[in-house]
């Protein structure tokens, strides 16, 4: 996948960068054999997306290809998308052609971090294996924030689970686990984030959000990539029992992934956009709850594009997803 970000500590300021992995990378491709992981993550989000009640409008930030697609169809009348991979979207736009056509499901392309949603344009959302691209998570997370009116779901990617505390005390480094500042890891081109939990909590609730930690989650990760295949099918019933048993009691600490459930404080209601008359009504739900993405204006919709009314940029529609990065200023 493929996300805005805002510079690092190492770039220049005003410079935006990009976590690109449309460059020779297949997502899809990527999952092929992580049953173990394709596993865990949908007993996850069975048990807990119902916990965020059900959703007129539903938000899936940095979903991709629409992978869990299948989790929140039961839980969200209406779904938004958004990602900032173009080769993601397509597929998307293939694998929900249905949803899409029925106008059930609307694809964006943006920078998470600037994103042409309205305040609280969604009931609920998740966001999901993204925070690890992000190389300012917190202008990610307010901005994410800011558009959901109730409760959302989020993975947060720890650099302080128990693997890696004892990997830290072997290596003599276990200072980086202290301390608010995420530690970088993989390559220059594609780096990967991990966070103190309580940091993303605090970021969080600077939003207005009251978090509650609700899983640990690949508790076991990559167990059955290291072990010879003949060892992994007799061992599959006792390391799954021990993933759900650890999912509750590792909390906080243990997984290197942790979901947090956040539920703001003071519920907010959306101020929905007033529409043109000639918006197409199949894309009147999803006008009255966007905007410009650089000067946050109103748009106008047709079924090729939506112009903003206030600084003239226009953003088209093309291979099923709305591109709202076309024409943007840089940071």
């Amino acid at each position: 996948m493929k996300f805005m970000t805002s510079p690092s500590p190492a770039e220049s300021p005003g410079n935006s960068r990009i976590v690109d992995y449309d460059s020779g990378f297949d997502y899809c491709a990527f999952w092929g054999n992580r049953d173990y992981e394709q596993w865990v993550e949908a007993r996850i989000l069975r048990r807990l997306l119902p916990r965020l009640g059900h959703a007129d409008w539903f938000a899936d930030f940095g979903g991709g290809y629409g992978r869990n697609a299948i989790h929140y169809r039961s839980v969200a009348k209406n779904v938004v998308l958004v990602d900032y991979s173009v080769t993601q979207l397509t597929r998307a736009a293939q694998r929900l052609g249905t949803e899409i056509a029925a106008g059930r499901v609307h694809l964006i392309r943006a920078d998470l971090g600037r994103m042409p949603l309205i305040d609280s344009a969604v009931d609920s959302a998740m966001v999901i294996r993204v925070l690890h691209h992000m190389t300012d998570v917190d202008r990610c997370l307010t901005e994410m924030s800011r558009t959901v009116a109730r409760r959302w779901l989020v993975d947060v990617p720890i650099k302080h689970h128990v693997l890696a505390r004892l990997r830290s005390l072997r290596s003599g480094q276990s200072g980086q686990l202290r301390g608010p500042t995420p530690i970088i890891t993989g390559s220059t081109e594609y780096p990967f984030y991990t966070f103190q939990l309580g940091a993303v909590r605090q970021s969080l609730r600077r939003s207005g959000f009251r978090t509650h930690t609700a899983a640990s989650v690949n508790n076991f990760r990559r167990w059955d990539q290291v072990l010879p295949a003949s060892l992994v099918s007799g061992l599959r019933p006792a390391v799954y029992s021990m993933e759900l048993a650890t999912q509750r009691l590792g909390r906080g600490w243990w997984g290197p992934s942790q979901f947090l459930l956040a539920t703001r404080s003071r519920p907010r209601e959306v101020s929905l956009r007033s529409l043109a008359a000639e918006t197409p009504a199949h894309l009147s739900g999803l006008a009255e709850r966007t905007c410009c993405p650089s000067c946050h204006g109103n748009l106008s919709w047709s079924d090729a594009a939506a112009h903003c009314t206030k600084c003239g940029r226009s953003y088209p529609r093309r291979a099923g997803f709305w591109d709202f990065t076309m024409g943007l200023p840089e940071r």
